[in-house]
């Protein structure tokens, strides 16, 4: 114990009020289906009815409210009895300075949620959707409320860890942590602009149809990932974490992988299934529709589990003997459950898109990875070879299917092939591979959309000619 500090009952969150975070788990659930609530909610009297919506609606906001409201407390009091004030602080006078833990210490997780979830119950009033029909922004609200509670959810085990709100058996006998905290402020708050920013993205992508509302913050958002994302990962690449086997260590740095996985959510809506929205409405009926969906899932198995294999086989302690083989095997078959539950559902009437099969094989290459990692830390070696599927999955269709012209080989299909090569071969030629990867390997996302943009019109042109 702290010198010259006598133990008391423990004050933290956890153990004053163990039921608060599965009630906060259930409300976070119910973000996730935010217009099924409602609809339920509309079966009741008005004042059941507005009791209902209320509870969902705020019920996360109030408990994460509660939490940081705590975490002040012992900040102010200098309460010992709180692990991050034991370890950063000890006894002592509060300091304004000291509040700074909220954004770099173990409250960051709480302090950015707070601000998205409070985004999430006012996007509705976006100025870009503010012409929009009001069931449009309710829709865009919903979207945007289903993507933050998702983010919290498969990032819960990380970002909400045990020991910020549970005493421990033993405090220790001096602050053994930097009082500044562990997380540089820049980095913690681009990345609560780009889960933001990401969150408006998946609502466009999301809502099948189009008005200029959701046009205009379309336009928007992708300028603002544009800025968002590139100074994130240049910073990320710059972390001095990155020399570290933080994918071994999930206690140190799992919140730093956490950020990988939002990166990775980022590139894919911004890059793929936004310009898709639009790309896949130049598709026709499909002529070999299925043969482009089993030559795309064949190629999903065989890419997947060679280049994570690669990857993995780079990293310790792959590095040694073929490990990394059964590894691979696992994560292979771990993502393609999913990429086959999305392909069904469409079959259940979730067939909003113009392409409703490929839009769920894209979601779930760009969610699957993160929630795959709940179970497995290796999962963040999925995201060279969902990128790469993403990436093709543009490009598929309009190879395969006969009912549609082909693109031209030397402006698509080749650009694509060399820079997904030069892209591996870079990233595997560097100390840290996986980093390297993100750090360029949306170069053919880039190629594979602009690409097939340059061939519609060409298409177009010609029509007209």
């Amino acid at each position: 114990m702290l010198k010259g500090f006598l133990p008391l009952d423990s004050n933290m969150l956890g153990d004053a009020a163990p039921l608060i975070f599965p009630i906060w788990l259930i409300f976070l659930t119910g973000w996730l289906f935010p217009a099924k609530i409602e609809s339920y909610a509309k079966k009741h009297s008005p004042v059941v009815s507005k009791i209902i919506t209320n509870s969902y609606r705020f019920g996360p906001l109030f408990i994460v409210g509660i939490m940081i409201g705590d975490r002040i407390r012992s900040l102010i009091n200098r309460d010992t009895t709180y692990l991050e004030v034991a370890q950063r602080l000890g006894p002592g006078d509060f300091q304004f300075s000291d509040l700074r833990l909220l954004f770099t210490g173990d409250g960051v997780a709480e302090s950015i949620l707070f601000l998205l979830l409070v985004f999430a119950l006012i996007s509705h009033r976006l100025p870009s959707i503010s012409k929009s029909p009001i069931a449009i922004r309710k829709q865009v609200q919903h979207r945007i409320m289903a993507y933050i509670s998702f983010c919290t959810l498969v990032s819960f085990w990380i970002c909400f860890p045990e020991s910020s709100y549970y005493s421990p058996e033993n405090l220790p006998l001096q602050t053994t942590h930097s009082a500044q905290g562990d997380y540089s402020l820049p980095i913690v708050l681009l990345t609560g602009a780009l889960i933001l920013v990401s969150s408006e993205l998946f609502a466009i992508t999301t809502i099948p149809f189009s008005d200029d509302g959701l046009t205009t913050l379309s336009k928007r958002s992708k300028l603002k990932m544009y800025v968002i994302l590139p100074i994130l990962i240049l910073l990320m690449s710059r972390s001095t974490q990155s020399s570290d086997s933080w994918w071994l260590n999930l206690s140190q740095g799992g919140m730093y992988a956490m950020v990988l996985f939002f990166i990775s959510n980022a590139v894919g809506l911004v890059l793929i299934t936004v310009p898709s929205k639009s790309l896949d409405s130049h598709l026709q009926h499909g002529e070999d529709r299925t043969k482009g969906l089993l030559v795309q899932f064949i190629l999903s198995i065989i890419l997947v589990f060679i280049i994570t294999s690669i990857y993995l086989s780079s990293t310790e302690p792959f590095d040694v003997g073929n490990g990394y083989l059964l590894q691979s095997s696992w994560l292979t078959i771990g993502i393609l459950v999913f990429m086959v539950i999305g392909l069904i559902l469409p079959n259940f009437g979730f067939d909003g898109a113009t392409r409703p099969e490929l839009w769920w094989l894209r979601l779930a290459l760009i969610f699957t990875p993160s929630i795959l990692f709940t179970f497995s830390p290796f999962a963040i070696f999925l995201l060279p070879a969902c990128w790469y599927l993403l990436a093709i999955s543009i490009v598929m269709p309009w190879i395969v299917e006969k009912d549609v012209a082909s693109p031209p080989l030397l402006m698509v299909i080749l650009p694509l092939i060399v820079s997904m090569i030069v892209v591996t071969y870079f990233s595997l030629s560097t100390d840290w591979p996986l980093m390297a990867f993100i750090t360029i390997g949306w170069i053919p996302s880039i190629f594979s959309s602009v690409g097939i943009r340059m061939h519609i019109r060409e298409m177009k042109s010609q029509e007209s000619a």
